[in-house]
């Protein structure tokens, strides 16, 4: 592509739900900008050197976008993408996706729910257990069955994308 203005007709007219971009860059940055403001259902994956970068913080704070370092590999990759996705479906309410799927937003149960709002708290397992009166392997398989559904990384990345979907 030439430039953002070539961009974004492109990703409307490919119906495209991600666009992964490399590179921290003026002009990349203002492609994200670009995109979110015109295309706001496609998901942004950036591709980064350095993902700490001040910059970056800033453009995934307030542009719902996704960074991975340049040397992640290929599943993590392919994970980001697919968090952003859901992220992005989440975000479209509780519309059903076009494969009549449930929406993203409705795959956890009312305990995942429950056990992702305590993580997100900073508790730990065993203190989960003792709140909702489980055991420490309930509370783990309840965590690593919401971390497949939202195909999270761990379970404080599971309780971030729910919080971010609205489901606790």
């Amino acid at each position: 592509m030439g430039s953002h203005r070539e961009l974004v007709p492109a990703i409307r007219k490919a119906s495209a739900g991600s666009l992964v971009l490399g590179g921290v860059t003026p002009y990349v940055l203002e492609t994200v900008h670009e995109v979110r403001s015109h295309v706001p259902h496609c998901g942004i994956t950036l591709i980064a050197e350095q993902p700490g970068q001040v910059a970056l913080v800033k453009v995934q704070e307030s542009e719902m976008v996704s960074v991975i370092s340049r040397g992640a590999r290929l599943n993590q990759l392919i994970g980001t993408i697919r968090s952003m996705q859901a992220r992005q479906q989440g975000l479209r309410g509780s519309e059903r996706p076009a494969d009549g799927s449930r929406p993203v937003a409705d795959l956890l149960s009312q305990r995942e729910r429950d056990v992702l709002r305590s993580t997100a708290t900073g508790a730990s397992v065993k203190e989960i257990a003792r709140e909702f009166y489980l055991a420490p392997g309930t509370v783990r398989n309840l965590t690593s069955s919401a971390i497949k559904k939202l195909q999270a990384r761990n379970r404080y990345d599971a309780a971030r994308i729910a919080e971010e979907l609205g489901s606790i």
